[in-house]
């Protein structure tokens, strides 16, 4: 019945017993919400905001059936290996599809680390037949799979890495990270970097330089810096190979921060052996830290994760889903999709060689959001062939409301990413977003640090 309808039968004489009845209900309803709404907010802990959700499926128009998307990761030990574990959120991105009412088809390669291996592997991915290709690995060994995939025409989305021609970035621009390492290390007047392997970040001036490779023991590499940086005494000369040569007769501390560039898991590593010699001053990673290798590799070592650790990047990660923004409701969604699909007891890993729900606590939104945009850029071109999928990805803007999980992407530029990196903290809470596992308990939460400006 309309307002007009209401009113013309009050005006009538007409019976107000319906309007009665529905005043009641209307009441009862406001009563019960009321009700659920007390619960809720009774039984939340304050510190852990309330997940919005939105809808697990993603649904595209137009993708043709059979459609596949490669996805180039790096197993074993390999540089950009520490990505391995991120890559699976591609199949939740693929789950969450196939919901929606799109079945695409992932296919993996393993890029062995190498240049040639990366070449190898996106070779394999176009005779298959791919649409597009998402090389969830980083390092310079990554030149090979974008030299190759240009040579075919395939489009290429990097979620860890830079682009090149014929690709595009999702991750950090190199600037923007460089300007959120500067804040993290703000205030210390004579950082010293103890370089892995990672290089130095570009538009920091270091005081001092440690320089280790792969066979340097981290427990002396860790002394050393505690004794520069005042946690424990100075002998009268230093005579440890990885110090610079003007300072090895410092006779007193030298360093008032440290900047650890590496690998994740060699990062990991050297952590625990700095905690274990007490180092108190700042510690900044690079952002390779931001990889479930990180906390795997600093668990082993026997490191704390409850400690203190400061990255740069942009927050893509669990704690994202607990704001009440389009990006939190797209990151609950994504979450959910976790949960769907670690519930799929046939569901398996990128490689087939372990069950999903194994590799669950580790699937990452950047992953997931490279498959989403490339399998956008097929339903825009009506077709999987790759040329057209690249013409259209290169006029694509994705948001919350496309189904990413994490920032909105502007692929009409290659650095696709257009969010400036932050400051990034970590927590080891558990946040009680994924499904439970067993089989890994070393991971990190890492969100933006609100006191970093």
């Amino acid at each position: 019945m309309t307002h007009q309808a209401v009113e013309d039968q009050q005006s009538a004489g007409g019976p107000r017993q319906p309007l009665v009845v529905v005043a009641l209900a209307v009441l009862v309803i406001a009563v019960v919400l009321a009700v659920v709404v007390f619960v809720i907010d009774r039984n939340t802990p304050a510190a852990e905001a309330v997940p919005a959700t939105v809808p697990v499926p993603i649904r595209v128009a137009h993708v043709p059936d059979g459609t596949k998307i490669g996805v180039v990761v790096t197993l074993g030990d390999g540089e950009g290996s520490e990505w391995d574990e991120a890559a699976q959120g591609a199949l939740v991105a693929a789950k969450r599809l196939t919901l929606g009412g799109t079945d695409v088809e992932l296919v993996t390669r393993n890029d062995g680390g190498s240049a040639s291996g990366a070449k190898r592997a996106v070779e394999q991915l176009v005779d298959s037949g791919v649409a597009g290709i998402v090389v969830a690995s980083s390092g310079a060994h990554v030149s090979g799979a974008l030299d190759a995939a240009s040579d075919a025409g395939v489009p290429v989305v990097l979620p860890y890495a830079d682009g090149g021609e014929g690709s595009w970035s999702t991750a950090p621009s190199r600037a923007s990270v460089s300007a959120a390492m500067q804040r993290a290390i703000r205030g210390a007047d004579s950082p010293l970097l103890v370089d892995l392997g990672g290089g130095a970040p570009s538009g920091i001036r270091f005081a001092h330089v440690m320089d280790a490779d792969d066979a340097a023991d981290d427990a002396a590499l860790a002394t050393t810096v505690a004794r520069r940086t005042g946690a424990a005494p100075m002998t009268t000369a230093t005579s440890d190979a990885t110090a610079d040569t003007t300072d090895t007769e410092a006779t007193k501390p030298d360093s008032d921060a440290v900047v650890v560039s590496g690998p994740a898991a060699r990062q990991g590593a050297f952590v625990a052996a700095l905690q274990s010699a007490d180092v108190t001053v700042p510690v900044v990673l690079t952002p390779d830290a931001t990889s479930p290798a990180f906390g795997t590799a600093l668990a082993a070592a026997n490191g704390s994760l409850s400690g203190t650790f400061v990255s740069t990047g942009v927050a893509t990660d669990d704690a994202r889903a607990l704001t009440s923004d389009a990006q939190g409701r797209s990151m609950s969604a994504f979450l959910g999709g976790v949960r769907v699909l670690s519930d799929d007891a046939e569901a398996q890993n990128l490689t087939a060689d372990q069950p999903f729900s194994a590799v669950a606590w580790a699937a990452d939104s950047r992953s997931h959001d490279a498959v989403v945009a490339l399998v956008r850029a097929v339903g825009a071109a009506r077709s999987d062939e790759p040329s057209a999928v690249a013409d259209a990805l290169s006029t694509l803007r994705l948001d919350a409301s496309d189904g990413l999980a994490g920032p909105a992407l502007d692929f009409r530029q290659q650095q696709a990413l257009r969010a400036d990196a932050t400051v990034l903290a970590a927590s080891s809470q558990t946040l009680g977003l994924r499904p439970a596992t067993t089989e890994q308990t070393a991971s990190l939460v890492w969100f933006q640090d609100s006191t970093a400006r």
